[in-house]
């Protein structure tokens, strides 16, 4: 997923998305996804070393110099600072979330249904942080709600780990039951991409208040799903035929088999009221952007349900040109609906699409099914970031809605899908 800075994606949007910081080409991604993947499964150490026969082999601060010379990318940070903050962030998260996983096993939680907080799991730390070092010995049940938020790692370059315990080595560790939780205390700060102040658990780094590989896990994306985005398609050859038109293929989203439909799975909400028919283009978007804090004139920074940050504004509901598109398709009448599609959505994808001219790009789809309605987002990545392409509310030849358009949109890599539904 591309990004600007490390802000742009924070918490279980790392569950579903391979990010690394200020890094926006797809290119330059996949070689460090590749490069990530070979560390992971070949043991690639961060730097090179010489065996008894001198032979050199490689490490992972070789081939970040070689993508980076490839892809031409001004990363922030010095040479070695920016390749240990990628090889050890994104090698210790999917360590943690794959140990995650197997602990999380039917059998695994009868065998041991107890985890132990171990401080310098991986290596004593130089200085060693006082409420991670408080945690070290810490037995608690499997299914405790503090490991939501306290489950290691727990900020940059954190070596805690977490040990499986069954009841017989509780017993030999001296305890007749599990230690009681601790408070999830929770500070007012100010979330670093948006701005707003939220509340968030004290004693964990910014972006780190998680388990990482928690969404992944615990099935809110099918198993089906769990599965990178196909690769990007080649751009279409942008030939003018005999009369000098230029015609391209479109990429058609082709929906997931065997998914369960939306309004199978849809949590039940309160009924919405349908705006009236006699307002202005403007009176329309801002009862759209007023549930966001956005004006018109004035974006505002949001982050979704996935953890990624999106700029809300009237783009959303306005031509390349600049021109209105509010009134179109009935779509005035939705606002409400469509502000609580993006704020609240079902399922959130990203997947390739093609723009107006052709060009292949990155789109994110918010959709949401309601009783008497069906709300449909789209995103679209750009230099500026997540973009508002548009918003509506799809409807068929007698402006009833056409919740069927969702379905043929739940394409790609699902991101995010809301708790509590019956999979």
């Amino acid at each position: 997923m591309p990004s600007q800075a490390w802000t742009d994606h924070l918490h279980q949007a790392h569950d579903r998305a391979f990010v690394v910081a200020g890094a926006t080409k797809d290119a330059l991604l996949e070689d460090f996804r590749t490069a990530i993947d070979d560390a992971i499964g070949k043991g690639v150490p961060l730097k090179g070393w010489l065996d008894k026969n001198d032979i050199y082999h490689p490490g992972f601060l070789d081939k970040f110099d070689e993508i980076v010379k490839r892809h031409g990318w001004d990363h922030k940070g010095k040479r070695l600072w920016r390749a240990r903050v990628i090889y050890e962030t994104n090698l210790k998260t999917a360590y943690a979330a794959g140990r995650y996983k197997q602990m999380r096993e039917p059998a695994t939680l009868k065998a041991f249904p107890y985890w132990q907080y171990v401080h310098a799991h991986e290596r004593v730390p130089v200085q060693a942080r006082a409420s991670h070092k408080a945690w070290d010995g810490l037995i608690l049940p499997a299914t405790d709600p503090w490991w939501d938020v306290y489950y290691p790692p727990n900020d940059w370059l954190c070596s805690c780990g977490v040990r499986p315990i069954s009841k017989a080595q509780l017993k030999r560790l001296g305890k007749q039951a599990p230690d009681q939780s601790p408070a999830i205390t929770k500070i007012i700060t100010r979330d670093p991409a948006t701005g707003e102040m939220i509340e968030y658990p004290k004693d964990v780094g910014m972006g780190w208040g998680h388990a990482p590989g928690q969404t992944w896990s615990d099935a809110l994306v099918p198993r089906e799903l769990q599965k990178p985005l196909r690769p990007k398609p080649a751009l279409p050859d942008l030939v003018p035929d005999a009369t000098g038109t230029i015609k391209t293929t479109r990429i058609k989203p082709k929906a997931e088999p065997d998914l369960p439909k939306l309004s199978e799975i849809a949590a039940p909400v309160p009924k919405l009221e349908r705006m009236p028919p006699d307002l202005s283009e403007r009176e329309y978007v801002d009862a759209f952007l007023s549930p966001f804090g956005a004006k018109q004139g004035k974006p505002k920074l949001v982050r979704d349900k996935a953890g990624h940050v999106l700029v809300i504004s009237e783009a959303l509901f306005k031509s390349a040109t600049g021109a209105w598109k509010v009134k179109k398709f009935g779509r005035e009448a939705y606002m409400t609906y469509l502000a609580a599609t993006l704020s609240d959505p079902d399922e959130i994808w990203v997947d390739w699409s093609t723009g107006e001219l052709g060009e292949i790009i990155l789109v994110r789809r918010y959709l949401r099914y309601f009783e008497d309605a069906a709300g449909f987002i789209s995103f679209s990545y750009t230099r500026k970031g997540w973009e508002g392409q548009t918003a509506f509310t799809p409807v068929n030849g007698t402006g009833n809605p056409r919740p069927k358009y969702l379905e043929n949109h739940r394409s790609g890599a699902l991101l995010y899908r809301r708790a509590g539904r019956n999979e």
